[in-house]
């Protein structure tokens, strides 16, 4: 029973809340009807029946809001068959409303006379009539759906304008945090060119690891804010500190191959594609066996090509995956469908990646 009760107060409310929402509609009616009903009756003297007013008005304010919500909508849709479709629409419009007052009168109210007691006279004068009415509640109703179309288009400028605002502020603030948070690289730079200057005599180990360590953070620190597309020699100059740096930590043991043709190293590709493939190798990949790293470039395509040993089968599976993913969604989001990423264990032993980039 409280479940009903509260069922039925939620149906009140949304009705409630239907009035509230479409109070304009209701005052601008009874103002209108006011004055046709009220006033012109006064100034003329006449007064319908109240089955008059009921049916006519509610055939009238029909097509008003049939025309602006949905003829106009439909009619308007298609820009190239505006010619067609609009005469077609008002034509169908007023023939139905004539059809409707027709009906109403000949089989309706001739035998009940809810409409009127009289007998109803149905001539050229009755056509008119309903033709005029019929245009006449069009006409507002066509001024209705321009003024509706009108504060809407208003709004959403007014809409975008705030949100390129918005965007102009949240682009200064961003370019202001840029600009605050380049001061922390540029000491770090400033610190690794200092420590180098005074290790390079004492210990040129350290300095060379020093000076490719700065390198590959000063790359990546302005990868982040160069156009979509770099040459593609400035990351095999990265990924050749990369690998510097993991030789000179191990000594030189390391059993890596990068080879590449001269002429790829012109060619533009976006960034943090090849480095990630080569941190790859050195995340998961044991190294205490040979590992190949191949770019390739023909008429096409352009081919980066990785094979390593993998250190444990299950945890490689699972661990690779993040990288991966990210290149992927990179590429797909870049190339769409010109650019493909395959990977495969060969003899559960090895681990392939191939990216495929249509020129």
């Amino acid at each position: 029973m409280k479940s009903f009760t509260n069922s039925n107060a939620l149906h009140k409310n949304k009705i409630l809340q239907w009035f509230i929402a479409n109070k304009y509609h209701f005052i601008g009616w009874a103002a209108f009807l006011f004055y046709e009903i009220v006033i012109v009756g006064f100034y003329t003297g006449k007064f319908g029946a109240l089955g008059t007013y009921i049916f006519h008005y509610f055939i009238n304010i029909s097509i008003f809001y049939i025309h602006s919500v949905y003829v106009l909508r439909y009619g308007f849709k298609n820009p190239r068959q505006i010619i067609w479709r609009i005469p077609l629409f008002l034509i169908l419009e007023v023939s139905a409303y004539l059809l409707i007052i027709y009906a109403a009168y000949v089989y309706v109210n001739q035998y009940t006379h809810i409409i009127t007691s009289n007998q109803p006279v149905i001539n050229l004068q009755f056509f008119l009539g309903g033709l005029f009415r019929s245009v006449y509640f069009i006409i507002f109703g066509t001024g209705y759906y321009f003024l509706v179309t009108f504060i809407k288009e208003r709004k959403k400028t007014e809409s975008l304008e705030k949100q390129r605002l918005n965007n102009i502020i949240q682009l200064a603030k961003s370019e202001n945090a840029y600009l605050r948070a380049q001061i922390q690289p540029h000491l770090l730079f400033n610190t690794l060119d200092f420590i180098y200057q005074n290790a390079r005599d004492n210990s040129p180990v350290a300095a060379e690891t020093i000076i490719a360590l700065s390198g590959m953070m000063r790359y990546a620190v302005d990868s982040k804010h160069k156009e979509e597309f770099i040459e593609l020699g400035d990351e095999i100059d990265q990924v050749e500190n990369l690998i510097n740096l993991h030789q000179l930590m191990a000594n030189h043991t390391l059993q890596l191959r990068f080879w590449y043709d001269d002429e790829i190293r012109q060619e533009r590709i976006i960034p943090m594609v090849l480095i990630t493939l080569v941190e790859n190798i050195f995340k998961h990949g044991d190294l205490t066996k040979p590992a190949e790293i191949t770019l390739l470039i023909n008429e096409i395509n352009i081919v980066f090509e990785t094979k390593n040993a993998i250190r444990k089968l299950n945890s490689s599976i699972k661990r690779n995956g993040t990288g991966i993913d990210n290149i992927h969604k990179r590429l797909k989001y870049t190339y769409g469908s010109k650019a493909t990423l395959k990977y495969y264990f060969d003899d559960n032993e090895h681990f392939n990646i191939k990216i495929t980039i249509e020129k």
